[in-house]
């Protein structure tokens, strides 16, 4: 880590009550301590809303193996639209790469919440207060207004490394947007998205810088002295050389 990373006191913290957390099933993001006109994220009216308690106790957190260390999480029964998160054991410690949506208390503890940006919360709060999780993100990131109400232990403005696991800041998509690779496997989230079969950059956020600091992803990737074998994005795994394909059609359109 750096000088400029920022440990933050927990005793500052409140603790988190999932009856006062709200739970858009629409684009499945966590709204805490308040009861929205409309979802922070998406728009969506009341309607859409359920309790972090509902939430958790009509669904559960679904692991899908993606290789001998790494899973795949989402909630299930699936919301209208939800990230996925990514479990590694790093065989020091469980680290999570965003987080779900559904809180479930099943979950192996984690040592870990690391994200790659401000989109990803999820129930990470909830996770914290269960299982004493250390909360990493982005300082840029972190007083974005969607993280508000969110508790994070560090915020970092630095590249660092992690039980194995390689942070990389980027920007773009977001101002503290984070990569990670771990192993061959490479983490992108929604940075790229896809559109049937092609890749579009992400449509919100900076849209300028995010495909400008796409050039510089494409630019890390090719420096990279063994490329990844794996990408894990928002809703999607898939072996990197078809990926880099489409990707590179993405970047000649740029």
């Amino acid at each position: 880590m750096t000088q400029t990373d920022k440990a933050i006191d927990r005793t500052k913290l409140l603790p988190s009550d999932p009856s006062q957390q709200w739970v858009c099933t629409a684009c499945s993001f966590n709204m805490i301590g308040f009861y929205p006109k409309r979802c922070r994220f998406c728009g969506a009216t009341p309607e859409h809303f359920t309790t972090a308690l509902d939430c958790s106790a009509t669904r559960q957190v679904e692991a899908v193996q993606v290789s001998d260390r790494i899973s795949q999480l989402k909630s299930a029964p699936p919301f209208d639209f939800e990230h996925a998160a990514y479990r590694i054991d790093t065989g020091n410690g469980i680290v999570w790469i965003d987080c779900p949506s559904t809180f479930d208390s099943q979950m192996t503890p984690m040592e870990y919440i690391l994200f790659t940006h401000y989109d990803c919360l999820g129930a990470s709060n909830l996770y914290r207060q269960e299982f004493r999780t250390q909360v990493w993100i982005h300082q840029r990131d972190a007083v974005h207004p969607n993280s508000r109400r969110f508790s994070f232990d560090r915020t970092f403005e630095a590249d660092f490394e992690l039980l194995g696991i390689e942070a990389v800041v980027m920007g773009g998509h977001t101002p503290g947007f984070t990569l990670y690779f771990f192993e061959d496997t490479l983490f992108l989230c929604d940075y790229v998205e896809r559109v049937d079969s092609e890749f579009i950059w992400n449509p919100y956020g900076n849209r300028v810088k995010t495909p400008l600091v796409g050039q510089a992803v494409a630019r890390l990737l090719s420096d990279r002295p063994t490329p990844p074998k794996t990408v894990c994005g928002v809703d999607y795994v898939e072996d990197y050389e078809s990926w880099k394909v489409k990707f590179d059609r993405l970047m000649m359109q740029t």
